[in-house]
């Protein structure tokens, strides 16, 4: 079975924006528990229906149980794209990078290995968006579903729509859902108060970024 390996760095700027928002969210806990919820629930854009057929699917990377991965194969095999554009730089080790676990699980999923495109640069949300821009360019491709986690969807449409402002290229967005997508009293558990945390730090250093 494909693992999916990959530890999330939290950087000194990460860091001290999680601290900040530990901050609000433990004074917006003292006086209104639902608060919390949305600030959860605020981060995520399901995938509740179909997209529009399209170009090509996106996958985005960080796919850490393959659930971006196995969604965007399910949306390849009920006929929205005919391509895959799988799009992450990371390097597990000195001979494997992170795309090729991805395109492996991708294969065995079912979709034909000369239907998978691979961006092997990125190492962000906003490079993932740069470098497929310049596929997607190359390729001649007009629309595309960009597939992420559900609570990783709204920062991913955030820079992908500034990035490819101007190309013409239509995008449609659908989120994954994966371990941490239950954010149901989030606050209460250590590994899904990290990801909301992070993921609200970094959408804050990219509404100022981007």
């Amino acid at each position: 079975m494909i693992r999916m390996t990959k530890k999330r760095r939290l950087t000194p700027a990460l860091k001290a924006g999680i601290a900040a928002i530990i901050i609000v969210i433990a004074a917006a806990a003292i006086f209104h528990r639902p608060i919390l919820t949305q600030a959860g629930n605020y981060l995520k854009l399901d995938c509740t229906s179909l997209p529009e057929k399209a170009d090509a699917v996106i996958v985005l990377g960080s796919d850490v149980g393959g659930e971006r991965t196995r969604k965007a194969a399910e949306l390849y095999k009920q006929g929205i794209a005919p391509r895959l554009i799988l799009s992450d730089g990371t390097r597990m080790s000195w001979r494997t990078m992170a795309v090729d676990e991805m395109y492996a699980l991708a294969a065995v999923s079912g979709v034909p290995e000369e239907d998978i495109l691979q961006e092997k640069k990125s190492r962000s949300t906003y490079e993932n968006a740069l470098y497929t821009k310049e596929m997607m360019l190359e390729q001649g491709f007009d629309s595309a579903v960009v597939v992420t986690a559900d609570w990783h969807a709204r920062r991913s449409k955030h820079v992908f729509d500034k990035v490819y402002l101007g190309t013409g290229i239509t995008l449609n967005y659908c989120g994954a859902q994966d371990s941490s997508s239950d954010f149901d009293n989030w606050w209460t558990d250590g590994e899904k108060q990290q990801t909301v945390l992070t993921e609200w730090a970094k959408t804050i250093i990219y509404w100022v970024k981007y």
